[in-house]
């Protein structure tokens, strides 16, 4: 009964290495699989890479508010010339994010001085009704995943044993779901036509939508709101201005933050944090000092009352091609300002 078992177990113990063994192999072999929408962007950076040295990385709140063009003219003005690439992507928050900045930073781009960073808390929550499985599935190597499970775990970093347990349950399909992703990653599970070649016609990467009208990354934003949601705005963005108070992000993101800040210096780059124009009023602080690197926060109706004029808005996140225009030109100039002090 014991050979048997200790055989069976043999068994199992060899299928399960030679699985682990195979997958290895197809991950030395097979680069990368981004998902279209991100994939556009990250070819057409490989291949121009050299000729930026100023990139933004990440959501919608950069991808329809930074504009190359207006950012290169406003620090060029300023006796500081750049050269800008937006690489913002809709929907994608940490931990995504600084999975495709190591991406990036694997192509070595020789000219990187400054890299523009979205600062945002890890998001742990399936977003499967705005995005593709693809675009699930495609950061969920080791690194992301366990960022995403600590979270999960443990939210603030400061729960009780009892309370880890609890946690153990109530999260039980969030663990399920990223462990799954994991599993699906690691295996290469539906990568066997990544070995065939391509049977059609890849388009020119100059004139992909997703690079905007100008090649430069930015895509122009929508309409301002109608006057009911323009009401609702002005009422919610009141609410948020009351209670706004000073919070910090999450201990695993700024772990993250820190890592990403390292590795862009790394390459001789410098990290420049940013906090975008949404509804939330609280500004966001980093736990420890000194800061990974400057950061810049715009979440402030105060300090910055034309990126919340409703003519400007597009919802409670987005702006007007109007408020990105002038958001980017607040963003330049913080930028010129920053890089001149001593």
């Amino acid at each position: 009964m014991t050979a048997r078992f200790s055989y069976r177990f043999l068994c199992v113990a060899i299928a399960f290495g030679a699985l682990v063994a195979t997958s290895l192999v197809f991950h030395a072999l097979l680069p990368p699989s981004i998902p279209e929408g991100v994939a556009e962007k990250s070819k057409f950076f490989a291949k121009h890479k050299d000729e930026f040295d100023t990139l933004f990385l990440g959501s919608s709140r950069f991808y329809h508010a930074v504009s190359p063009e207006i950012f290169d003219k406003v620090t060029r003005e300023s006796g500081l010339s750049t050269r800008t690439f937006n690489f913002g992507i809709d929907g994608m928050n940490p931990p995504e994010n600084f999975y495709v900045l190591d991406q990036i930073l694997k192509t070595e781009p020789r000219s990187l001085k400054w890299v523009f960073v979205e600062v945002g808390d890890i998001e742990t929550k399936s977003h499967a009704n705005i995005l593709s499985t693809q675009r699930l599935l495609y950061w969920h190597d080791w690194p992301r995943t366990a960022l995403t499970l600590r979270k999960a775990f443990n939210p603030h970093g400061k729960a009780k044993w009892y309370q880890k347990l609890n946690r153990l349950w109530s999260a039980r399909r969030t663990f399920i779901l990223h462990l799954g992703l994991f599993e699906k990653q690691f295996t290469n599970v539906g990568r066997a036509a990544d070995f065939l070649p391509s049977q059609t016609d890849v388009p020119a990467l100059e004139s992909n939508l997703n690079l905007g009208p100008k090649g430069d990354g930015y895509r122009l934003a929508g309409a301002a709101m109608s006057p009911e949601r323009a009401e609702k705005f002005r009422r919610k963005l009141a609410e948020e201005v009351a209670r706004a108070r000073p919070e910090f992000i999450d201990p695993y993101a700024e772990s993250a933050y820190r890592d990403c800040a390292a590795k862009i210096r790394r390459i001789g780059a410098e990290p420049i944090f940013v906090v975008p124009p949404g509804i939330y009023q609280s500004p966001t602080l980093f736990r420890k000092s000194p800061p990974p690197g400057p950061l810049f926060l715009f979440n402030d109706s105060k300090t910055y009352p034309q990126l919340y004029d409703i003519k400007v808005r597009v919802d409670d996140q987005h702006l007007t091609n109007e408020g990105a225009a002038e958001f980017t030109r607040l963003l330049a100039l913080e930028f010129v300002r920053s890089i001149r002090r001593p």
